[in-house]
């Protein structure tokens, strides 16, 4: 019998829609916005029905994302987990080098 994965999280998830626009490095692959399942300080999981995210994807993140807002900005991610979802989707799970949240997670 196989032991459970070792969790490897730094901070603790919780379950918070915070809109996300995920732009991958690679141009061949379409941006897109979000709303995500969960977030910590350091990451966050969304659901999509784009099947082109894996493992060490780079990613820019634009958090607390909105059409009209001229200060956004981008900060770099790295997919670290992509789950196969029921009805053709995909959770992806993101991981930032550090806390992007405008206001802090709670």
């Amino acid at each position: 019998m196989k032991a459970p994965p070792e969790d490897r999280r730094v901070s603790s998830r919780i379950e918070q829609s915070r809109t996300v626009r995920i732009r991958p490095a690679e141009s061949e692959y379409a941006a897109e916005v979000r709303t995500t399942l969960n977030v910590s300080l350091d990451g966050f999981y969304f659901a999509t029905s784009f099947g082109h995210y894996f493992p060490g994807m780079i990613v820019h993140i634009t958090p607390d994302f909105q059409v009209n807002d001229p200060a956004r900005r981008e900060d770099q991610g790295t997919v670290v987990r992509v789950d196969k979802l029921r009805e053709g989707r995909w959770g992806v799970a993101v991981h930032l080098g550090r806390d992007v949240w405008r206001n802090k997670v709670s």
